[in-house]
């Protein structure tokens, strides 16, 4: 009860922390140095706990995947946002981010000065600094500029820094996780015991991070301002590669045996496959209230029937995005086995008898199992009983495969290697010199598009790749060369973000409508 009675209070330690100007400074004095393992452990887990809880709210409230969600027609709200129309204002409350920076600056500080083993000392601040590159990760996709507080919160405002700034302090927050977190085998608990999950942060997922945080700033210097881009992007895709070289190397993660097994397996969660995840799965309970019918993931903009047993086909019509029969054959041509894996009877459904049910449209089932309620009018569909899979083996691969692409020489037999290595498994055809017009990391973007469909990816890889003006719909498209340098990517700063703050300016593409 002891170690319970702290995890709420390191929870409610943060709540305040929403207005950045009021959180109190932290420091040796404030912080103090007499913690146990169980409750820094404690600490860790009170940062988990705002992040899944902070998904619920952020998916729901248009996190900027939906911008590159792949689909054929999406509803007319959403379809404002895709085209960059000022109806639609893309906002988010950063708050929840810095609430979870601030618990893991506490975490760091208080291993290093607690009494514990050296590597027990690694362990839990190889933790905090995993939890602060991973906001501050997520701070890069969804604002770029964003307040940058590295250990301490100076009670004075605070301007924004440029994104390649806090990238390149996510990125070495990154390699200090890297360099102080054990392998997955080897986390254990403060009685010893092993992790029962993927959402122990470890060496693995730290790696999984610094790749992608590589990549990103790699990617990310066309859409720099122009006195922000003397960096060697180079040097950064070769760190990216070697780090999905580590994960792809080590022995605590394989590739499911099929694509079906991807849908039953992987994204269901505590895969050999999966690398970092948020547990859900069967914990619905213990969320509670509205909590229960939240999105943590994009399933709920795909899928409706069959999962939803109150549905029937032809409500299909109401989800958010919708994909056409005719483009699944497309993406997933021959003995592609993901098409049969990730749609529900899709040859059934496709076939010209359905046509006046479906609509001419497939019907996601990548996520399968529910969770479902009964009252008083009987059962009903809530939410999906899985877990939130952040980095799973097949995304590692395909981005070492980008990263070997981009660097060219020599690694491009690499690269095209990692490319079927995802294609043998879904029996797909193998890569040919001709698809594409020979273009090797348009074909592995397009690659990433089918493999992770549906799972959150595809906007992030698309502004990562500086495919804009190709992938994304009418209004980034028409977008300028400042557009892209003045935020167009990101969302608007929430109005929180402004309070006490003189120095904090809005993201200066959408302050054209505010």
């Amino acid at each position: 009860m002891k170690y319970f009675i702290f995890l709420i209070i390191s929870v409610w330690f943060v709540v305040g922390c929403e207005d950045l100007l009021e959180m109190e400074p932290k420091n040796s004095l404030t912080y103090g140095n007499s913690m146990t393992e169980k409750e820094l452990e404690a600490s860790v887990r009170g940062a988990q706990a705002i992040i899944r809880t902070y998904l619920l709210m952020h998916y729901n409230n248009g996190s900027n995947y939906v911008n590159g969600a792949y689909s054929d027609e999406s509803d007319y709200g959403v379809s404002l946002r895709r085209n960059l129309d000022p109806q639609v204002i893309p906002a988010g409350d950063w708050g929840q981010h810095y609430n979870v920076i601030s618990i893991a600056n506490r975490t760091i500080y208080l291993a290093e000065h607690s009494d514990l083993t050296r590597d027990r000392k690694d362990f839990y601040a190889g933790q905090g600094h995993f939890l602060k590159a991973f906001m501050y990760y997520d701070l890069l996709k969804e604002w770029g500029e964003c307040v940058l507080i590295k250990d301490e919160v100076e009670p004075k405002p605070i301007a924004k820094s440029t994104w390649t700034e806090v990238a390149d302090y996510a990125i070495l927050t990154a390699q200090q996780a890297v360099d102080m977190l054990p392998d997955f085998a080897n986390v254990k608990d403060s009685k010893g015991q092993a992790a029962r999950y993927k959402s122990t942060p470890c060496k693995g997922a730290a790696n999984a991070l610094l790749a992608h945080l590589c990549a990103w700033k790699a990617g990310g210097k066309y859409f720099a301002r122009e006195n922000q881009r003397d960096y060697d992007e180079r040097e950064l895709w070769l760190r990216a590669e070697k780090a999905c070289s580590w994960v792809i190397d080590s022995s605590a993660y394989e590739l499911a045996a099929s694509p079906e097994e991807v849908c039953t397996e992987v994204l269901v969660g505590d895969s050999k496959e999966s690398i970092f995840e948020t547990v859900y799965k069967d914990q619905w309970v213990e969320m509670g209230g509205m909590w229960e019918m939240l999105k943590f993931n994009p399933a709920k903009d795909y899928e409706n029937w069959p999962i939803n047993n109150l549905a029937t086909s032809s409500d299909y019509e109401y989800n958010t995005f919708k994909i056409k029969t005719s483009t699944v054959r497309e993406m997933f041509p021959g003995e592609d086995s993901r098409k049969e894996a990730y749609f529900y009877k899709f040859e059934e459904m496709a076939h010209p008898d359905s046509v006046a049910v479906t609509g001419g449209f497939a019907y996601p089932y990548k996520w399968r199992y529910g969770y479902y309620k009964e009252d008083g009018w009987g059962k009903w569909w809530s939410n999906i009983n899985q877990n939130k899979i952040w980095w799973r083996l097949a995304d590692i691969i395909l981005l070492r495969a980008e990263c070997r692409a981009r660097l060219g020489g020599e690694d491009i037999a690499g690269a095209i290697e990692d490319l079927n290595t995802i294609r043998r498994r879904a029996n797909a055809r193998l890569y040919s010199s001709s698809e594409y017009d020979g273009d090797l990391r348009y074909a592995i973007f397009k690659e990433r598009e089918k493999e992770l469909l549906m799972e959150g990816y595809r906007y992030y890889d698309v502004i990562r790749n500086g495919y804009v003006r190709t992938e994304l719909e009418e209004g980034f498209r028409k977008a300028s060369d400042q557009d892209f340098m003045e935020g167009c990517f990101f969302n608007a700063i929430g109005s929180g973000a402004f309070n006490k703050n003189t120095l904090m300016r809005q993201n200066s593409y959408w302050l054209r409508y505010m």
